[in-house]
């Protein structure tokens, strides 16, 4: 045997990532001189507010900022966080027990189902999702069953009927991961469906993992509901829950990798022991300059909603001209989530996109790649201005009116 004989099995169970799978023919495309106008990844493309950034270039000077740090996240950062909850929500955490900042919402949870799924466990997950909500209980090697994150059927109910699904085979579910308002649908969640969804995973003695993300993102209130303010006991759902919110999207702070996890303290002790293994957490400065935003940026996610929610009303308007039918407004988020059209003759998410691609050189990520669900939807990410907006929405206008 030598080193080219041996597999690679977590590696090789993963399919290729959502969106990496139409790089290939993106790369060809703009080899041949084209101006792509991508709708595919979820990366923001206004820059981090300068104030926050002027933050970080203050603590980068400070000597003592680049040494190792303690995993669980610096304290200003674990306060400003604890603070942010008792504000938004009226919860009070323990910041060195309930409360861990982590490299990213995606690093956070993942290391969470690795430090708490095995084989044999069952992970109950959305169907379409964000995907590491899939692959990161697969990663850590447990099954996943999904239920349907659609708005035909209440969110409690699709997670109680995965739950029984699970029962009749002879298992129990070990974890539960929700995620509203949810990427790729841009479905939100009203406080009572919340605590339904919480109930239903409580009765079940199940733990849940709740992402919160796009917290900031629900354009029909302030921000969305949390698992801990939704009308059930505060400290009933801690004995059997956590929520995860990102600084990414809420402050433009995507590649600046910090998160927060709060709640259950066993679940934050067992993700703070993986931690401790794996990293040494994020360069002090940027938790500095996050935990100021937190404290006095309040007006950034307020003004980046705004935003999003304004591409949104855009990008549907201009689809709906094109003649794409049943294009839904997202009710927070910044995706748009439709179903292809009958005009691209049946074909499915992956043959969809790459046809656009050729076609009309816009960019968008194939449903498939957020979960079987999806293979009849497409996604569009609301990363451009109106101008350039328009400018796609004119391209696939040709490309369906030369399919009539």
């Amino acid at each position: 045997m030598t080193a080219q004989d041996w597999t690679f099995p977590r590696a090789q169970a993963l399919p290729p990532y959502a969106f990496v799978v139409t790089d290939a023919v993106k790369a060809r495309v703009r080899a041949t001189g084209a101006d792509i106008i991508d709708l595919g990844l979820g990366n923001p493309d206004r820059p981090t507010p300068p104030e926050i950034v002027a933050q970080l270039q203050a603590a980068a000077t400070v000597t003592e900022n680049h040494r190792y740090h303690p995993g669980r996240g610096l304290l200003p950062l674990r306060a400003a966080a604890a603070a942010w909850y008792a504000r938004r929500y009226g919860v009070s955490f323990d910041i060195e027990r309930e409360l861990i900042i982590t490299m990213g919402a995606k690093e956070g949870m993942s290391n969470l189902c690795l430090a708490t799924l095995g084989a044999g466990d069952v992970a109950v997950v959305p169907d379409p999702c964000y995907p590491i909500h899939a692959y990161a209980p697969q990663i850590a090697g447990a099954t996943v069953e999904y239920y349907p994150a659609t708005t035909e059927v209440a969110p409690a109910k699709a997670i109680n009927d995965a739950i029984q699904r699970v029962a009749k085979r002879g298992q129990r579910v070990k974890l539960v991961i929700a995620n509203y308002p949810q990427n790729p649908t841009g479905q939100v969640i009203s406080p009572d469906a919340l605590a339904d969804l919480v109930r239903v995973v409580r009765k079940s003695g199940a733990m849940l993992l709740h992402d919160l993300a796009y917290a900031d993102f629900d354009f029909s209130r302030r921000f969305a509901p949390s698992i801990f303010d939704c009308g059930i006991d505060r400290d009933e759902v801690k004995s059997f829950a956590v929520e995860v919110f990102s600084m990414s999207k809420s402050y433009n702070m995507p590649g600046w990798r910090i998160a927060y996890m709060a709640g259950n303290e066993r679940m934050i002790s067992a993700l703070a022991h993986m931690k401790t293994y794996l990293d040494y957490g994020t360069f002090a400065p940027l938790q500095l300059a996050s935990a100021w935003a937190l404290e006095h940026g309040e007006r950034f996610p307020d003004e980046i909603r705004n935003l999003y929610k304004q591409r949104a009303q855009s990008l549907v308007e201009g689809l709906r001209a094109a003649g794409w039918p049943d294009v839904a407004e997202p009710s927070g988020t910044m995706f748009v989530w439709t179903k292809i059209p009958g005009a691209f003759g049946g074909k499915r998410s992956l043959a969809a996109t790459t046809e656009l691609l050729e076609s009309a050189h816009v960019a968008v990520s194939p449903g498939v790649g957020f979960g079987p669900g999806g293979d009849e939807y497409l996604r569009f990410a609301l990363i451009e201005d109106p101008p350039r907006v328009r400018e796609a929405c004119a391209r696939i206008a040709r490309v369906l009116k030369s399919k009539v």
